[in-house]
């Protein structure tokens, strides 16, 4: 057996045994992580001086103030030249939905998203900074597991990512919006939207260690009871009668109104504003209630100083604009 279909058999292995609501691998051939290997053997850190865990999801950059949406995976071979190697390969079977071959366009560089909608409910997953993207790859294309859909690489619009820093950033979550281009036109951004609804404004990224550790474990077994076991940060009630397409794009996050008198919606916001419950508030709200309430908050989950979701003024506490934004694209408000 060749040595890379070596590496792709040990990922496999390692979730052999969880019950078969459905299969994950590994997007690269390095076997480091289904070996129970630390974040040192897979992660490409930003820098020589900088710690493997800016490599990490979450609040890990700049002293804590700037957040990374995904994981930045390293290669486990090159060429002469110091190029990666490595295939990426799909995470769980799917569908393309989106695919940016040319690498000015994003600070992703070439980038692909895969929908995979057999899940409850369908996550996407992102595969980006690549080197190329496998020719045979169209929209609508479908996908199986451990599928080559590319070649790791270093590409990014403005700032290039040194060679000897060429990753797989990753990324799992959840897509807030269809109607991302109407919000996009109403903010008047100077520059053009050239990612339809695939632009990172509108992906909402969970933890993919998290993700594969308690998959590995058999903590969950489906993305549902995963997003079900997270906790909440911050609900919000948004006054509203409109249902928003998120509701109906993932209805096993969204309870259905069963009152004509309905006008509102309670959210519940995961850690750094990953939505993962959508309630309708079965009475009519008051027109003197503000649209947007702050209704329940857990402070702990918020001492980080990237990606708050609100601040407080005297007793109250109020949406910051990170939390804004992810309610206004749910609710197209």
């Amino acid at each position: 057996m060749c040595k890379f279909l070596l590496f792709l058999v040990l990922t496999l292995q390692a979730y052999a045994e969880i019950p078969p609501q459905f299969k994950l691998s590994w997007p690269t051939p390095n076997p480091a992580f289904a070996r129970g290997l630390g974040y040192s053997t897979f992660l490409q850190k930003t820098g020589p001086d900088k710690a493997i865990t800016s490599g990490a999801f979450g609040c890990v950059r700049n002293n804590g103030y700037k957040f990374h949406e995904g994981l930045d995976l390293y290669p486990v071979r090159r060429d002469k030249k110091g190029r990666a190697e490595d295939s990426i390969f799909a995470a769980m079977d799917g569908r393309v939905s989106y695919l940016n071959p040319t690498a000015s366009y994003s600070a992703y560089g070439k980038y692909i998203v895969l929908e995979h909608t057999e899940l409850t409910p369908a996550l996407y997953s992102l595969y980006a900074h690549l080197d190329t993207i496998s020719t045979n790859l169209k929209i609508g294309s479908e996908v199986s597991i451990a599928q080559v859909i590319g070649k790791m690489g270093n590409s990014s619009s403005g700032y290039r990512i040194p060679l000897e820093r060429s990753h797989l950033h990753f990324e799992i979550g959840l897509r807030l919006t269809n109607q991302f281009q109407g919000w996009y036109n109403r903010k008047k951004f100077q520059s053009k939207n050239r990612h339809g609804n695939f632009s990172g404004f509108n992906l909402v990224g969970l933890d993919p260690m998290l993700f594969y550790s308690n998959y590995k474990k058999k903590i969950f077994t489906t993305p549902k009871a995963f997003l079900e076991s997270l906790p909440v940060t911050v609900k919000v009630r948004v006054k509203t009668n409109k249902t928003p397409d998120f509701a109906i794009r993932y209805p096993s996050l969204a309870s259905p109104r069963i009152t004509s008198g309905s006008n509102g919606w309670d959210v519940s916001f995961g850690p750094y504003g990953i939505p993962i419950r959508l309630e309708p508030v079965n009475k009519n709200i008051s027109s003197q209630e503000k649209q947007i309430q702050i209704i329940q908050i857990d402070s702990n989950l918020q001492k980080k100083p990237c990606r708050k979701l609100t601040t407080q003024k005297g007793s109250q506490f109020f949406a910051t604009p990170q939390l804004q934004t992810y309610i206004e694209l749910l609710f197209g408000i």
